[in-house]
C-alpha cells in the first residue's frame, strides 16, 4: 500500500467531498447523515495524524469539528454529550452515552499535544478537556470502570469507554495536559478494572453491541460482550500506558 498516496485520498475527500451541513460540520456518512459524536474521533484526530505527515494544513479544519459537534451536541447544561442529533429533524438522543464521551477524550487528547500552546485553540480545547477530564473522573466506579450512561447509577458498568477514558486519562498525565486529584490511583484503579475483563483465552469482554441513538434505557438495555471498539480501545490504553 503506497501511504503517502493513501493519506492524501482520505485527507482531499474530507477537504472537498466530504458530506457536511450548512455550518461544515462533517455528517456522519451518507446512510447515517446526521451529527454523531463518533465523527469527532474519525475526523479530527485522524487530521492530527495524517496532516503532519502530509505536511499540510490540519489545524482549522480538526479544531473546528470538534468545537462544532460538542457544541451541537452537549447534553443539556451537564458537561457530557450525547450520541446524535438528526441533521434536519433536530431529534436528539437521550442521555451523557459514555462511549461518545470517550471519543471526545480520546481525540483531545491526540490533538492538544499537537497545537501550539501559546494560541487561542489550544487553550480553549485544554478547558475544555480540564473541565470534562474533572467531571469524569468523579463518575469512576468502585471498581475502576464507568457506566454506560455516565451518571446513571442504575446503568451497567461498560469496558469500550472505560478503556478510552484510561487512554486519555494516561495521555494526558504523559503529557501534563491536566493534573486532578488522586488521578495517579485513578489510572491504576482503571488498569486493574479493565485487567480483569480480559477471559481465559485473550478477549476483552464487557464492550456493549453496536449502538444506535435512542433512549436512556434503550443504552441501558444493550448487551454486552467483545466487539473491536472494545478491544481497540483497550490495546490503545495499554499501549499509551507501556509509553510511560
Amino acid at each position: 500500500m503506497q501511504l503517502r498516496d493513501t493519506a492524501l485520498r482520505v485527507y482531499e475527500f474530507m477537504r472537498d467531498k466530504a458530506l457536511r451541513n450548512g455550518e461544515g460540520l462533517f455528517l456522519h456518512n451518507i446512510d447515517l447523515p446526521h451529527i454523531y459524536i463518533d465523527t469527532v474521533y474519525y475526523s479530527s484526530t485522524l487530521l492530527a495524524k495524517i496532516g503532519p505527515f502530509l505536511g499540510v494544513d490540519w489545524e482549522d479544519e480538526a479544531v473546528k469539528q470538534v468545537v462544532l459537534h460538542l457544541d451541537r451536541l452537549q447534553d443539556g447544561n451537564k458537561p457530557f454529550f450525547i450520541h446524535c442529533e438528526e441533521n434536519h429533524g433536530g431529534k436528539r438522543s437521550e442521555g451523557s452515552w459514555a462511549r461518545g464521551n470517550g471519543w471526545v477524550m480520546m481525540t483531545l487528547a491526540e490533538i492538544l499535544p499537537l497545537l501550539d500552546k501559546k494560541s487561542a485553540r489550544y487553550k480553549n480545547l485544554l478547558v475544555i478537556f480540564q473541565q470534562l477530564s474533572s467531571e469524569i473522573a468523579q463518575l469512576q466506579t468502585k471498581s475502576g470502570l464507568w457506566r454506560t450512561i455516565l451518571d446513571d447509577r442504575s446503568s451497567y458498568e461498560e469496558v469500550s469507554a472505560s478503556a478510552m477514558f484510561l487512554f486519555a486519562f494516561a495521555k494526558a498525565e504523559r503529557m501534563g495536559l491536566v493534573y486532578l486529584k488522586g488521578q495517579t490511583d485513578l489510572i491504576k484503579k482503571a488498569t486493574s478494572a479493565l485487567a480483569n475483563t480480559v477471559d481465559e483465552t485473550g478477549r476483552v469482554m464487557g464492550a456493549s453491541e453496536g449502538t444506535w441513538p435512542g433512549t436512556v434505557e434503550y443504552y441501558k438495555s444493550l448487551s454486552t460482550g467483545e466487539w473491536w471498539w472494545g478491544t481497540g480501545a483497550f490495546l490503545l490504553a495499554m499501549t499509551e500506558l507501556s509509553s510511560e
